[in-house]
């Protein structure tokens, strides 16, 4: 009942590291970001190890609903006001490349992830949230970005009779199975020439000076000229530089039985707390809740709240989903300190860089990031790197 509903197919296992290796550059992390930096250097014809501490994708990026969405976690007339029209516009768009990004990596290396591009919904409960999602559609558009407003009439029953009463969708969004994607850009890497190795917790990094690195595990050792971190709420344990600057953050997650078709996209509501879809088999996967217990729902123990999980299904009562639950399950998400990723250099690991703090949005950002980390090494330089420089913190 607590395995993630993704991650119930077993894959082809790699081996374990053991004893000492040598490789151009070392990535530490089998979520999305890590293995996208792996494939993009193993496409450039670079030696590149990716060592996992358990499988590859079993992570967050095994443990999400498998939405493809747009943006930051702000909403944009947010994201606006904090950052910038220019700087909001120019960081939304890199999301839409992220999903074009992963669109064409799936029709080129024939990846089977149940890959769907039917837009995304926002919904309003309440005026003020009304409000909020009037403004993000109108810049949006404003923007050069696809929004369209729906009045409660033209919601589906179920979410009207939740009592939502207007939403936005955003068709340049999608969805897919998360951990198939993760295992698909694993194996298309292996086939590129890079090395992956599971089961393969990194002990200690060692990546203070240009040109050598040194990563150890409980039984092997990578030597490397640079080392590239993707372990997202756990980046803290390995550079103490992220110990302050990206916070585990619990998920709550279930999937139920197949029912009835009721929605026909991934949807948002409750300024991103509650978030939902139907799959290729019509289970209901439904994610969030954190908002019941902001303090509680921190840390790395992937633990199921039954009190959390209760309200998640009283919330599917009132849609008219009756099917059971399958599945429950947990995953833990690094939120940086304003809500962006960090990607690129590390300050004080001149041998290293990031891809970490994704703040519930890695499939929003990190596929992208691990090719703007890849040509950070090979070209010195990216600007996806430029808007969520690390060092903006130092």
């Amino acid at each position: 009942m607590s395995t993630p509903y993704w991650l119930q197919d077993s894959s082809a296992p790699t081996p374990r590291l053991s004893g000492t290796i040598e490789a151009d550059v070392v990535v530490i992390g089998g979520g999305l970001c890590g293995t996208s930096a792996a494939y993009h250097l193993a496409q450039a014809g670079i030696d590149v190890a990716l060592v996992e501490a358990r499988t590859l994708s079993e992570s967050a990026s095994g443990r999400n609903a498998g939405f493809l969405l747009q943006g930051t976690a702000e909403r944009y007339n947010r994201a606006v006001e904090l950052m910038g029209r220019e700087r909001a516009r120019r960081i939304h768009q890199w999301s839409i490349e992220n999903h074009v990004r992963m669109a064409e990596a799936i029709a080129q290396e024939g990846i089977d992830c149940a890959y769907q591009k039917r837009g995304s919904l926002q919904l309003a409960g309440s005026a003020q949230e009304e409000q909020e999602l009037v403004e993000s559609a109108e810049l949006l558009v404003e923007d050069g970005f696809e929004a369209t407003l729906l009045t409660a009439s033209e919601l589906p029953s179920s979410l009207q009779h939740a009592g939502f009463t207007m939403g936005v969708h955003l068709p340049a969004d999608g969805e897919l199975h998360p951990a198939r994607f993760v295992r698909g850009i694993g194996q298309a890497a292996t086939q590129l020439g890079a090395r992956l190795f599971e089961d393969s917790r990194v002990t200690a990094l060692d990546a203070g000076s240009t040109g050598e690195v040194r990563v150890q595990t409980e039984q092997g050792e990578v030597k490397a000229a640079m080392a590239i971190l993707a372990t997202n709420a756990r980046a803290g344990e390995l550079i103490p530089y992220f110990a302050d600057k990206v916070d585990p953050v619990r998920g709550q997650m279930l999937t139920t039985a197949p029912c009835d078709p009721m929605f026909t996209c991934p949807i948002y509501a409750n300024h991103g707390y509650d978030y939902w879809r139907q799959d290729e088999h019509n289970r209901v996967v439904l994610g969030g809740w954190r908002n019941l217990d902001p303090e509680g729902e921190v840390g790395h123990d992937e633990t199921v709240r039954d009190d959390i999980q209760a309200k998640m299904v009283e919330f599917l009562a009132e849609m008219g989903v009756t099917a059971p639950v399958t599945h429950r399950w947990a995953g833990i998400m690094g939120f940086s300190r304003d809500g962006l990723p960090m990607v690129g250099p590390v300050p004080g690991s001149p041998a290293a860089l990031a891809g970490v703090g994704f703040t519930g949005h890695g499939f929003g950002f990190a596929f992208l990031a691990g090719r703007a980390l890849a040509a950070q090494v090979l070209e010195g330089e990216h600007r996806f790197c430029e808007d969520f420089d690390p060092r903006r913190f130092a």
